[in-house]
């Protein structure tokens, strides 16, 4: 019995292990034999704080599941490991009547499971949402061609989706209908020849129990042979014989055709493995094995000059229409390795599969067809029970611009918007005609394929998340969808009251662009970029101060950008930012920071015939083995280093590499990979020659599900990022603990001990300088001879002192002292903190009624230096520093080093170096005191 425990124990230990490998990115070969299917909780089911909640579903080849569920915070509250009996397993556990509102998370795992699977489920207090559906009336009957109206009544949500199936359970429409005042409407008109029997009408919707179920009927078909045009004459080689299986018609060919299954299948067999995008979302494999599209059309004598549309329909009525050039002229990949595919028609397949073995012939002819982009949702157009194929000479219809709705902070009300001011934290709705994908940007760039999408799912409308708007933001989107031309793109511009004004994006037109990809000797694959004249175009109709951005997707090494003198020049002369966007990583610089004449003087040229080249590159091994060393024992590192380097070239291979950008701190990104806690983590830059590494503002951000490091530096180098768990044993239960330990992670404090920080103790002169100096990223100085008396340059601090002084950050006392001894006080911290923002461009200033209003909160106002009035008042203003118990300021105390973290940590999200909101939930709580 001991030994059955000690095994089932182990088990379990393995089956979390399972889960926890596949969290971190670690999985085994796919067996494609075992598999799990969760069948309770249903897809939007909703449980209230105290419900039990039962866990339900079927396995195959497993003896064993592992499932934990996490709340939306993410906080696991109820794991176990349910045997599998008879192909099925159960468990379940009852909610804490206290529990947190919101979506909960089931991970199904195992040991040997192809992949962790995840489903969802809903908490609210008040209850789900209530749907009832008004037309059509129950059993209403239509006929082919009629026009069905769907309308209903929606409570306590505003996010529905409908799918309607006919009697052959294929899907002829689906929508997502606006609820608008509780009410919804929308619209489908059935096919002439629609299939005779009962339709179902399936509604979904964020925070429903389950998906609701109505019927109509439709009382007959349109009559007429499923592929029409002539009949007799032959199969396969010309003509239509109404007993084949497949038909070809339509004025766009010559030749009407019509196949045998038999005839397909003594043609030749290409095998063809299809990456393919569901609407869930979800991304899957398709093997299979059939003739190719494009050989039958041929058969068929399409005309290619002059057909411009296909409509495919199968038995079930289903039907999905193209335009010749997005299906053949528009090329279409299997991802992730981008393999070019051509569109076939399958005898055999294996949806969700790699394998070609597992194909069969069920729901065969399929058409199928690559993905333009990896996100390209294409599984839908996949037609299973492919019956007819008419190719038409008539031109497609372009579909209609996407439209926008604004909801309010603390509304949920959508109105119609076209953009203009609005409150901060708003939210942006984009909707479109049904069918239609909404690509969009908000970075100002053009929306296309390799966008993020908005309305990414019609299965899960609650996916489908609103912009929001804290900043001024362009919105820019266009619709794309089958079978028409897309939309032209549509601009939102919002404007934020007091908001910051993000920075524009101009991106370089293609045309304007020439890429080649170069094998380097060392074997390793290298993009280079060269901007063409044309790009002059795109800098004149760009904004000023916007940024010019070009885009690499390239698998490679390395990516080198060339900007000629004269689109240098140009850009310069309208103050904007070179951007280049690459799958390694991000780099923007502001092109005023370069010094033209100084290079152009040591090279011996001109300025205006300097060419810039910006190169982005990974790490070589080498140079990884080397960072890894240096690499403490209870650190670990998130990201891939990057590189970046600027160079400045000239005639006859002259060229200087450009390292310093003065005081301009120039931004570049860098993908993380695995798990990351982004309050424990900082950006570094490796410095060669003192063998270490330096942290530097970094903030961590969220760009289309991807986890980015946002690293500031004013030189280039190499960079990756690095996280801690430090802690320290006298601060548990001390007020600033979380600050303490965000700092410590960051590498921006120290302790006094390696296990003790000194909460309690007062902080130096010297010391805080040191700080400030970290804090900025800012490289060491060597202090001027005699600057400072009390100063010498084999003080720890000497090199903090200098760059802190040659920033105005630090100025001294009369007598040039510094006095790096003395304890710092709270005007002298406050005074130090807002040089130091204006050393990042914070200029801000106070009128003399402002500075007086904050101060005079104080009752020791009097006793605040002149000097170190206005900063104690910005300080003050901006929430850096707060005041003491008792409603003084205290401007002669001395700050302990509890309060300098505190203090600290409020100063770089103020000038943000590091991030307000930490991405997946890893914000950190900036816990203030009153005694701060």
């Amino acid at each position: 019995m001991k030994f059955i425990q000690i095994r089932r124990h182990l088990l379990g230990i393995l089956m979390m292990l399972a889960i926890s490998l596949w969290i971190f990115g670690v999985c085994y070969a796919a067996d494609e034999s075992v598999q799990v299917s969760l069948s309770s909780p249903g897809a939007h089911q909703v449980y209230k704080p105290g419900d039990t909640v039962e866990i339900s579903g079927t396995a195959q080849g497993l003896a064993e599941v592992s499932i934990a569920v996490r709340n939306e915070q993410g906080i696991l509250v109820f794991t176990a490991q349910p045997q599998v009996q008879g192909g099925a397993f159960t468990t379940g556990f009852t909610l804490n009547p206290a529990a947190d509102e919101g979506q909960y998370t089931i991970n199904v795992g195992s040991l040997g499971l192809p992949e962790l699977k995840t489903y969802r489920f809903e908490v609210r207090s008040t209850g789900g949402a209530v749907i009832d559906l008004t037309k059509p009336s129950a059993g209403e009957e239509f006929k082919p061609g009629d026009i069905v109206e769907i309308a209903g009544t929606a409570q306590r949500t505003d996010a529905i989706a409908i799918c309607v199936r006919n009697s052959k359970s294929g899907r002829v429409y689906v929508a997502q209908p606006p609820v608008v005042n509780g009410n919804f409407t929308t619209r489908l008109t059935l096919a002439a020849d629609a299939v005779a029997g009962d339709y179902t009408i399936v509604v979904t919707g964020d925070g429903l129990a389950a998906a609701q179920t109505y019927q109509f009927a439709v009382a007959s078909t349109g009559g007429g042979t499923p592929g029409g045009g002539n009949s007799g004459g032959g199969t396969g080689g010309g003509g239509i014989d109404p007993n084949d299986d497949l038909f070809i018609s339509g004025d766009g060919v010559a030749n009407e055709i019509s196949f045998s299954l038999d005839e397909l299948a003594e043609m030749d067999q290409e095998r063809v493995l299809f990456s393919a995008t569901n609407d869930w979302p979800q991304d899957l494999f398709v093997a299979a094995e059939g003739v190719p599209l494009r050989t039958l059309l041929d058969q068929a004598e399409m005309r290619w000059g002059a057909a411009k549309k296909i409509t495919f329909k199968a038995t079930d009525g289903y039907r999905a229409e193209f335009t010749v050039d997005e299906l053949f002229n528009q090329t279409r990949y299997k991802f992730p390795d981008q393999i070019t595919v051509e569109p076939l028609i399958a005898l055999k397949r294996a949806e969700g599969s790699s394998s070609f073995g597992s194909m069969t012939g069920s729901e065969t002819p399929v058409l199928c067809y690559g993905q333009r982009a990896q996100t390209e949702q294409t599984l839908l157009g996949f037609v299973k029970y492919l019956n007819s194929i008419t190719v038409s000479t008539n031109s497609p219809g372009q579909w209609s611009e996407p439209t926008a709705k604004i909801i309010a902070p603390g509304s949920k009300q959508k109105v119609a918007t076209q953009g203009g001011q609005v409150e901060s934290g708003s939210e942006i709705v984009l909707v479109g005609k049904a069918g239609a994908i909404i690509y969009y940007t908000t970075d100002g760039s053009e929306p296309n394929l390799n966008s993020k999408i908005y309305n990414v799912s019609g299965h899960t409308p609650e996916l489908n998340e609103p912009i929001p708007v804290n900043a001024n933001t362009t919105i820019k989107a266009k619709a794309v969808g089958r079978g028409q031309i897309d939309s032209d793109i549509v601009t939102f511009k919002f404007t934020v009251t007091g908001g910051s004004s993000a920075v524009v994006q101009q991106t370089i037109d293609e045309n304007n662009i020439q890429k080649e990809e170069l094998t380097l000797e060392n074997g390793r694959k290298r993009e280079k970029i060269t901007l063409l004249p044309g790009t002059l175009d795109n800098i004149e109709n760009g904004e000023q101060g916007s940024r010019l951005a070009v885009t690499s997707t390239a698998a490679v090494d390395e990516v080198v950008t060339k900007v000629p003198a004269a689109v240098l020049k140009k850009a310069q002369e309208k103050g904007m930012l070179m951007g280049i966007n690459s799958a390694i990583g991000y780099y923007t610089l502001p092109l005023n920071s370069l010094d033209l004449n100084k290079i152009a003087s040591e090279l011996g040229e001109k300025p205006e015939e300097l060419n810039l080249q910006i190169y982005i590159f990974k790490a070589t091994d080498e140079d990884k083995n080397k960072l890894a060393a240096h690499i403490r024992g209870d650190q670990k590192m998130p990201a891939d280093p990057v590189g970046f380097r600027v160079e400045i070239t000239a005639s006859g291979d002259k060229k200087a590499t450009y390292n310093s950008f003065g005081k301009t701190y120039v931004e570049r990104e860098i993908p993380l990979t695995g798990d990351f806690n982004a309050g424990q983590a900082i950006g570094v830059v490796w410095h060669e020659t003192q063998g270490q590494f330096q942290p530097l503002p970094t903030r961590f951000e969220t760009r289309d599900g991807q986890n980015i490091a946002v690293i500031l530096n004013r030189t280039n180098s190499l960079y990756t990022v690095l996280q801690s768990n430090k802690t320290f044993t006298d601060i548990q239960d001390n007020w600033a603990k979380e600050d303490i330990e965000l700092l410590a992670n960051k590498m921006l404090i120290s302790g006094k001990t390696a296990t003790t920080y000194a909460p309690g103790s007062n902080i130096t002169r010297a010391e805080f300088a040191a700080l400030l100096v970290r804090a900025l990223g800012l490289e060491e100085g060597k202090l001027k001879e005699g600057r400072f008396k009390d100063v010498t340059a084999s003080d720890w601090y000497a090199g903090s002192v200098a760059a802190a002084t040659q920033e105005n950050i630090i100025g001294g006392y009369e007598g040039n002292l510094f006095k790096p001894g003395n304890n710092i006080t709270r005007q002298e911290m406050a005074a130090m903190i807002m040089r130091a923002a204006r050393v990042v461009g914070k200029e801000d200033t106070l009128l003399a009624e402002v500075q007086a209003r904050q101060l005079a909160q104080f009752k020791d106002q009097s006793e605040i230096a002149s000097w170190a009035a206005q900063d104690v008042a910005l300080a003050v203003k901006a929430g850096i520093i707060t005041g003491m118990a008792g409603g003084d300021f205290s401007p002669q105390t001395n700050a302990d080093r509890a309060q300098s973290a505190a203090i600290l940590k409020r100063f770089l999200t103020y000038v943000n170096f590091i991030s307000a909101n930490q991405p997946e939930n890893q914000q950190t709580d900036n816990h203030a005191a009153n005694n701060n």
